[in-house]
């Protein structure tokens, strides 16, 4: 009869032990994905937002993935980011599986963002570091502005709608401002050149824009107006001087 008991005793403690096991694998398997943090980040006095995370690690492909983005009360904006963060996502993973990821490496994607706003606009700035190898990771940037009056993603041709010589302005700006930053000063023609290629009046050289309290915030990334090591630029252009 005490045989029989202690058998019992010790079917019941494997069952409890299964169940504690299936639940932490549950529990690190959520720790690894999505999930709404419990953050609240206010962008203006009629405006809060969410904060959404995304960390995910695998060894086979190999790759780590962490990011963090807004979850705002407009759905129109929240697709859009949503898309975006997908889009580099999958970009990665198709990369590390299509490659070799070397041994004691793994190709990562990590964003980080600012937010701005000015009046009925939003704006958001996204850092955005990933590493598929070699001697450094390849940072970006990638920015949205959104007008809730209209519920519209506000782009660079908005604005020359507003404004058709604004490309001219934002160029001049841009020039005359980058040209007092101490790392252009004394440069070589090659630099010089990269500088004046890198702020011409086009759309693709001025896509990367943000709205604020003093100005039109413009974002340089890297390689577009200097070499890799001169790292990424970003200065402000007061409204006046464009509309």
């Amino acid at each position: 009869m005490k045989y029989k008991y202690f058998i019992l005793i010790i079917f019941c403690l494997l069952i409890i032990n299964i169940i504690l096991l299936i639940k932490n694998f549950d529990l690190n398997q959520k720790t690894n994905h999505d999930y709404l943090a419990n953050k609240v980040i206010s962008i203006d006095n009629n405006t809060t937002t969410l904060e959404k995370k995304i960390e995910e690690k695998s060894n086979d492909p190999k790759y780590k993935i962490k990011i963090y983005y807004p979850y705002t009360p407009y759905n129109t904006l929240n697709k859009e980011i949503d898309e975006k963060i997908s889009t580099y996502i999958q970009q990665l993973k198709d990369a590390a599986i299509n490659n070799k990821v070397q041994l004691n490496q793994y190709y990562t994607i990590d964003i980080l963002y600012d937010s701005y706003c000015y009046q009925n606009y939003i704006s958001y700035v996204f850092y955005i570091s990933i590493y598929t190898g070699g001697a450094h990771p390849n940072n970006t940037i990638w920015t949205i502005t959104y007008d809730t009056n209209s519920d519209k993603i506000i782009t660079i041709k908005d604005l020359i709608e507003k404004n058709e010589n604004i490309l001219n302005i934002l160029s001049m700006e841009s020039k005359h401002q980058l040209k007092k930053e101490k790392r252009f000063l004394n440069q070589n023609d090659i630099i010089d050149s990269m500088l004046e290629e890198g702020t011409k009046p086009t759309n693709e050289n001025f896509k990367n824009f943000a709205v604020s309290n003093n100005g039109l915030l413009i974002f340089f990334e890297q390689y577009q107006i200097a070499p890799y090591s001169f790292g990424q630029f970003e200065i402000t252009i007061p409204y006046s001087k464009l509309f």
